[in-house]
């Protein structure tokens, strides 16, 4: 089973081109999928658009009022754990706005199966590219992947904050038993660098899909605010440095998957 976990914040607009890019993929490719959507206190018609569609398998959880990322991903691990029973089963988080491209997907996918624990979608690795975005936020972004690459613990790859992940289900299951409360603990969309941390702190076999990141996509603005993140990007470097990123508690086993040879035999 494949489950997508997606925050939906005011998205009336851009879910049903998701959801039926979602299920038309699942159609394709005879993979069972199950949608478990965020609604972080949509204003719009958010859930009038999730009450609609019925192609596929969907868990609502309802926020009365907009409390963050962090708090939609909470959410959204919590509810995937109570639903999530195969050990071959993977997760996959991505932003409701389209810019989430599922043309590599599959390629995501596969690396995962083959025994990667995180896959992350790199706008920024050779070979993607950022499209339909002023230049003033792709300065910013520049800047901040600077301060998170030096950022003591912090794996080595291209993109950090993408929400368009691959997750090994055992291993976020275990992820989640390690940290338990602490797994999130930075505010916004800091929350997404800093489950990258902590995965490192595990040894994660981190691995990345470069992708074209196209902000045409979307209808509407970006819901990220670029300076208030930056200083949550600081105050997460500070913290690293300092020793207040939270330590995983135990070490428990881990189921490993089996590992399946690609056609390029990687």
């Amino acid at each position: 089973m494949i489950y997508f976990i997606i925050p939906a914040f005011n998205e009336a607009a851009n879910l049903p081109g998701l959801l039926s890019s979602i299920s038309e993929w699942s159609r394709t490719r005879h993979e069972p999928c199950h949608l478990i959507v965020v609604d972080d206190g949509s204003r719009d018609a958010t859930a009038e658009v999730l009450r609609g569609f019925r192609e596929l398998p969907v868990t609502v959880v309802r926020h009365e009022i907009n409390r963050g990322v962090h708090e939609v991903f909470r959410s959204g691990f919590s509810a995937w754990s109570k639903l999530a029973a195969g050990s071959q089963d993977l997760v996959v988080t991505l932003e409701a706005d389209n810019t989430s491209s599922l043309e590599i997907l599959d390629a995501m996918l596969l690396r995962a199966r083959q025994g990667d624990d995180l896959v992350l979608a790199s706008c920024y690795a050779p070979g993607g590219d950022v499209v339909g975005t002023n230049l003033f936020r792709v300065l910013l972004s520049f800047f901040a992947n600077l301060i998170l690459r030096c950022t003591p613990g912090m794996p080595t790859v291209y993109t950090f904050s993408s929400f368009y992940r691959v997750y090994r289900a055992p291993f976020l299951e275990y992820a989640l038993r390690c940290y338990g409360e602490r797994f999130i603990e930075e505010r916004g969309f800091v929350c997404v660098v800093e489950m990258l941390l902590k995965f490192g702190m595990l040894k994660a076999r981190i691995s990345e899909v470069p992708f074209r990141l196209d902000g045409r996509l979307r209808q509407g603005n970006s819901k990220m605010k670029v300076l208030r993140t930056i200083r949550g990007y600081l105050a997460l470097f500070v913290h690293a440095v300092t020793g207040r990123v939270a330590k995983p508690a135990g070490q428990v086993s881990v189921e490993k998957p089996v590992l399946h040879k690609s056609a390029s035999g990687r």
